[in-house]
């Protein structure tokens, strides 16, 4: 005859069994690879924000220093920004692949679809700034230190708006790829190990 501690310790060994299989299975390579990607998506874009605003601070540093000529600033526009305009797509780009491979699991839906969006967002603006105005602005700094159009300043205006517009998306991107998910039911004790006492009268 089965005594009743030998019947609570089976169900206490079956229930520690089910327990590790749930384990294994959220420790399973998709899950890994999902993780994987987010701090892919978090990584890059969180340093293209701050490569970015160190980029205008630096820039708006040269530009008004006065030291430096008109044709010194005119080669360092020269110089810079096509190192701005690669670095920037490449970091936005692997973010957003990042943000594409994360499962639903590590980041909601909503917000990863938000995020895609406006990541996209930032691309498609570095390709309209790099293509329609920052190659016709740099045409009227070539060669460095002649007088400049009425054009530049509508070029450099429409740099500047883009650029701010694409550097708000980006920061809110991050923000929806760096806030904590909600807990899941296993974080709050759900799936925690079961006690050798429950079940005891």
């Amino acid at each position: 005859m089965n005594q009743p501690g030998t019947q609570r310790d089976g169900e206490i060994g079956r229930e520690l069994e089910r327990w590790q299989m749930e384990v294994s299975a959220n420790e399973s390579s998709p899950g890994f690879v999902s993780q994987l990607a987010l701090c892919v998506a978090r990584f890059s874009t969180s340093a293209w924000i701050g490569a970015a605003s160190l980029f205008v601070v630096v820039s708006i540093l040269e530009v008004t220093n006065p030291g430096f000529d008109a044709t010194t600033k005119d080669m360092l526009v020269a110089l810079r920004f096509p190192m701005f305009y690669l670095f920037g797509s490449s970091l936005i780009g692997l973010g957003w692949l990042g943000t594409l491979v994360t499962g639903n699991k590590e980041l909601p839906a909503g917000r990863r679809r938000v995020a895609l969006l406006l990541l996209a967002a930032v691309l498609l603006l570095m390709v309209v700034d790099y293509l329609w105005i920052y190659q016709p602005l740099l045409q009227l700094v070539e060669p460095p230190g002649q007088t400049k159009p009425s054009s530049f300043a509508r070029y450099h205006d429409a740099s500047k708006k883009i650029n701010l517009v694409g550097l708000t998306f980006g920061f809110v991107a991050v923000l929806l790829l760096n806030w904590p998910a909600r807990i899941t039911s296993m974080h709050r004790g759900e799936g925690a190990l079961p006690h050798a006492g429950n079940g005891a009268s």
